[in-house]
C-alpha cells in the first residue's frame, strides 16, 4: 500500500507541473505572429496557437514577455519551459529541444520590383544569375535566407545599406535599385508607413525562396513529456480547419508551414 501511495504521488507531482505552461517571449511587436493589439491584450498566431494546444491538453497558461536574450536565458536554465519565435541552432540545441511538430511558421524571402518594371525584370533560376543581371539590394544586417547568404559570401553583388525594410522599399520606388530582397508579408507591414505602396510595387513572379524555420522550442530542463504531449496536440489541431482559419485571421498564409515541411 505504501508503495502504490508513492506511486499516485510520483504521478500526480508529474501530472500537476504539466498544468502550467510558463511561455516566454520576446517583449517587442512582432505582429502578425507576437503583438499587443489595440485593446492592450497580447495577441498573433503564434500566442493564439499556443493557447489553442494548452488548452487541448488542459494545461495553465503563462505568457512572460522579456528581452530576447533574457528569454532565452531563461530556456537554457528551464526558467521558462517554452519560448516562442525561436530558430534552431547548434548552439541553442544543447539546451532546448526543436521538436519537428512543434515548428510554428517558417520565414519566406522574394524579390520586389517596380510594376513599371514587370514586363522587363523576370525571375529566372539560378538566383546567382538574377543579382548579377540587375542592381539588387537587401537591409544591412538581415536575414534572409541560407542561399542569399552563400550568395554574399561568393561576392555577389547585392547591396546591403544600412537602412529599414520600409526605407529599402522606398529606395526601389526612386529607382535606386531594380528589385529588393524582403520578407513575403513585407509589403503589408510597409502600408501604414509608405502611401498607396500597393500600386508602386509588386511581387516578382517565381521569386520565393525559404527563410528560417521558427519553433516553440522547450528547454532540456524541464520532463520531456511536456514537448511531445505539446507536438501531438498541435499534430491534432493542423488537421482541423480552425488551423487554417487562424493563419488566414493573422494573413500569414504562406508562412504556415506545409504539411511535409513539419519533418
Amino acid at each position: 500500500m505504501r508503495m502504490l501511495s508513492l506511486v499516485f504521488l510520483l504521478w500526480w507531482s508529474q501530472c500537476t507541473i504539466a498544468t502550467t505552461l510558463v511561455v516566454g517571449m520576446e517583449e517587442a511587436n512582432n505582429a502578425p505572429f507576437e503583438y499587443i493589439d489595440d485593446n492592450v491584450q497580447l495577441t498573433g498566431f503564434h500566442v493564439e496557437v499556443v493557447r489553442e494546444v494548452a488548452k487541448r491538453l488542459g494545461w495553465t497558461l503563462q505568457f512572460q514577455r522579456h528581452p530576447w536574450k533574457w528569454a532565452i536565458r531563461a530556456l537554457e536554465n528551464g526558467e521558462f519551459h517554452a519560448v516562442t519565435y525561436v530558430a534552431k541552432s547548434t548552439d541553442r540545441e544543447k539546451f532546448a529541444v526543436f521538436h519537428p511538430d512543434n515548428l510554428l511558421h517558417i520565414s519566406r524571402t522574394t524579390l520586389y520590383i517596380r510594376k513599371t518594371d514587370a514586363d522587363t525584370i523576370v525571375y529566372t533560376p539560378p538566383l546567382q544569375y538574377m543579382v548579377r543581371s540587375w542592381r539588387t539590394a537587401m537591409p544591412g544586417g538581415y536575414y534572409m535566407n541560407d542561399e542569399i547568404i552563400r550568395l554574399l559570401k561568393n561576392g555577389a553583388p547585392i547591396e546591403q545599406p544600412t537602412v529599414t525594410q520600409n526605407q529599402l522599399f522606398v529606395m526601389l520606388i526612386s529607382g535606386r535599385y531594380d528589385a529588393i530582397f524582403g520578407a513575403t508579408s513585407a509589403i503589408k507591414r510597409a502600408r501604414e508607413e509608405i502611401a498607396n505602396i500597393d500600386a508602386q510595387i509588386q511581387r516578382l513572379e517565381g521569386a520565393v525562396f525559404e527563410g528560417k524555420r521558427m519553433y516553440i522550442a522547450f528547454s532540456r530542463q524541464i520532463e520531456s513529456h511536456l514537448t511531445t504531449d505539446f507536438a501531438e496536440a498541435y499534430r491534432q489541431f493542423r488537421d482541423e480547419a480552425a488551423y487554417q482559419n487562424l493563419g488566414a485571421r493573422f494573413g500569414i498564409g504562406e508562412l504556415m508551414p506545409l504539411a511535409h515541411e513539419f519533418h
